[in-house]
C-alpha cells in the first residue's frame, strides 16, 4: 500500500529535474535520460506512464526487466548502480528505474554526455562539461579515493573479492568480465597509482582494524535499564564490512521472541523485532557511517523493549529526517562503498530501504522506527509493541459491546467500528457538507474518525501520540483527520500548542448518550 501512495504521489507531481514518464520501454530514450540525471542530481523513470500520468500495463514485464538491466548497465559509462524494479499501481504493471547522483562524473552514453536541464535530457555544453571533470576531480580525493599507504595485496581476502566479482554477474549488477582481481579493483576505484584505497580496506582488508581503527562496531545487550548489572553481551566486531554484517545478522536472526509488560493493562505482550527492517537498518549504518573521522563508529544496544543503531555520520545536507519516511534520492556518504554492496546485492532498491524499515515494523505491530540526526551522529531506534494507555471511561456513555475489547485495553489492531458510532460521525460530516463548511467525505475517512471516537469514548481524553498510536498512521495523517474532527465539531481540545488534551464535543457527549 505504501510503494502505491509513493507512485500515486509521483505521478500528480509531474514531470520535472529528477523524475520522467516513458510510456513504452525505448532503451535509448531511458539510457539518455539516466546519463543526465547521473550528470546532474540523479533521478528515476516510471516506465508504463504517458506525460499526462495515464498507465499503461508493460507486457512480459520481468523479461523486459532483464533486458534493460543488461542494456543499460553496458550502455552507461563509468559503471554506476542502477535500481530496476518492478511496481505495481491500481492493478497495472509499472518498471521504476533510479539513480543517485554519480560520483564519477562525467558518464558517457552512446558517446555523448547529457545533462539534465528542468525536465528535458539535453546533450551537455562545453561549460557543463568542464564543471564535471572538476566535480570528479575533488571526488578522487574523497576519503575513500585516499591510498592506505601500508596495506598490501596479501592483506585482502582474495575470496571475498572473487565472491563479489561472481555475485555481481549472478545479480546482472555489472558488466566486469575479468577475473583479474586488480583490474576489478581498478575498475571501482578502489586501486589507484599502485595502492589500495581506504574503502578497499573497509571492504576487503582481512584485518582493517589495524589500519583503520574506526571500522569497529560495538554490540551491547541489556537486560532491563542501561546499567552495569544487567549487561548481558557486550562484544567488539572488527572485521570488514561485509564479515562484520554477517556475524551481526547471525546475530539478530537470533533474537527470538520478546516480551515487553504493560503495567496499565496487566498483560504481557510477546513480539519480535523485524529481521528484514534490522538487516536493512544494519546495513545502512555500516554504508553510510563516517569513516573519515578516526575516532568515529557505529554502536548496537539492545534492550528488552527496543534496539538502537548509531553511527557517526549525517544526512547529506539536502536530506532531512522526515524525508526518509518517504521514496527519496539517494545521496551516499560513501559512493565507493555503496557500489559494491550494491553489486553484492545487498541494498535492491535505492532510496527506498528505510521504506522497508517502517513497512516490517507495521508487519509486527511495532511503532514506527524512530531517526534522529544529532551531533554525535545518526540513530535509529526500533521500539516495541504499541501500548495505549488506559484513561477513565466517559460518565453516563452506555456504551455497546463491540467496544469491550477497546476497554480491556486490546490494541491489536483487529478494530471493530460500532455502526451506531459510524452513524453519528457520518451524520455530523453530511451537516457539515450540507452547510458549506467542508467538502465531501469518502467513507475510508469516515470510518477513521469513527475509530478516533471510539478511543475517547472508552478512554475520556488523548493525546495526538494516542491517536497516532491507536489508528496506526503517520503523524502527518493524523493531524488532518483532527483537523477535520475539530471542524466539524467532533473534538474539542484542551491545552498549549504543543501539549494538549482532545475530549469529545457535548454534541457527540449527546448523541452517544441517545443509544
Amino acid at each position: 500500500m505504501r510503494e502505491e501512495e509513493l507512485i500515486r504521489d509521483l505521478i500528480n507531481s509531474g514531470e520535472g529535474e529528477q523524475l520522467e514518464f516513458k510510456q513504452s520501454v525505448h532503451q535509448e530514450s531511458i539510457g539518455m535520460t539516466l546519463c543526465s540525471f547521473l550528470n546532474t542530481n540523479g533521478g528515476r523513470i516510471i516506465i508504463g506512464v504517458n506525460d499526462e500520468g495515464a498507465i499503461k500495463d508493460i507486457p512480459d514485464i520481468d523479461a523486459v526487466v532483464e533486458r534493460l538491466k543488461r542494456y543499460l548497465v553496458a550502455s552507461i559509462v563509468p559503471e554506476v548502480p542502477i535500481t530496476i524494479s518492478k511496481d505495481y499501481f491500481e492493478g497495472h504493471s509499472l518498471i521504476m528505474v533510479k539513480v543517485y547522483k554519480g560520483s564519477n562524473p562525467p558518464y558517457i552514453f552512446d558517446g555523448s554526455i547529457y545533462y539534465r536541464r528542468k525536465d528535458l535530457s539535453v546533450k551537455a555544453t562545453s561549460q557543463e562539461i568542464s564543471e564535471l571533470i572538476h566535480g570528479r576531480r575533488q571526488s578522487d580525493v574523497h576519503w575513500e579515493r585516499k591510498p592506505s599507504l601500508p596495506v598490501e595485496f596479501e592483506d585482502l581476502d582474495e575470496k571475498l573479492i572473487k565472491k563479489t566479482i561472481e555475485e555481481s554477474r549472478i545479480n546482472h549488477r555489472s558488466n566486469f568480465n575479468s577475473e583479474s582481481i586488480i583490474d576489478f579493483l581498478s575498475h571501482f576505484g578502489l586501486y589507484q597509482n599502485g595502492y589500495f584505497t581506504n574503502a578497499c580496506v573497509v571492504l576487503f582488508a582481512k584485518y582493517p582494524a589495524k589500519f583503520l581503527p574506526q571500522v569497529r562496531v560495538r554490540l551491547t545487550e541489556y537486560g532491563d535499564s542501561k546499567i552495569g548489572d544487567s549487561l548481558i553481551r557486550d562484544e567488539v566486531f572488527e572485521g570488514n564490512l561485509f564479515d562484520t554484517r554477517d556475524k551481526l545478522e547471525n546475530y539478530i536472526n537470533n533474537l527470538g521472541i520478546r516480551s515487553a509488560f504493560s503495567n496499565n493493562q496487566w498483560k504481557r505482550i510477546d513480539f519480535k523485532f523485524p529481521t528484514k527492517a534490522l538487516q536493512e537498518g544494519i546495513i545502512n549504518a555500516l554504508m553510510h557511517r563516517d569513516y573519515s573521522n578516526v575516532s568515529s563508529g557505529v554502536a548496537i544496544s539492545v534492550y528488552p523493549d527496543k534496539l538502537i543503531i548509531s553511527n557517526s555520520g549525517h544526512l547529506p545536507n539536502n536530506i532531512k529526517v522526515s524525508e526518509l519516511r518517504k521514496s527519496h534520492i539517494s545521496h551516499p556518504v560513501n559512493p565507493d562503498i555503496a557500489h559494491i554492496v550494491f553489486l553484492r546485492g545487498l541494498i535492491d532498491k535505492l532510496g527506498r530501504g528505510t521504506l522497508k524499515v517502517i513497512d516490517e515494523c507495521q508487519k509486527e505491530g511495532l511503532k514506527d522506527p524512530i531517526w534522529k540526526d544529532g551531533r554525535d551522529g545518526i540513530t535509529l531506534t526500533f521500539n516495541g509493541p504499541k501500548l495505549v494507555t488506559k484513561r477513565p471511561i466517559i460518565k453516563n456513555i452506555h456504551f455497546k459491546d463491540s467496544l469491550r475489547d477497546l476497554n480491556d485495553g486490546n490494541n491489536d489492531g483487529n478494530k471493530v467500528i460500532d455502526s451506531k458510532v459510524y452513524k453519528i460521525v457520518e451524520t455530523i460530516i453530511n451537516d457539515a457538507v450540507d452547510d458549506g463548511a467542508i467538502s465531501q467525505v469518502g467513507p475510508v475517512i469516515i470510518e477513521e474518525l469513527s475509530n478516533i471516537i471510539q478511543l475517547l469514548i472508552a478512554q475520556g481524553e488523548v493525546t495526538t501520540t494516542d491517536i497516532t498510536n491507536y489508528i496506526d498512521k503517520s503523524k502527518p495523517t493524523v493531524e488532518r483527520y483532527i483537523s477535520l474532527a475539530k471542524k466539524v465539531g467532533l473534538l474539542n481540545y484542551r491545552g498549549t500548542r504543543r501539549q494538549g488534551i482532545y475530549y469529545l464535543t457535548d454534541n457527540v457527549k449527546s448523541k452517544l448518550d441517545q443509544l
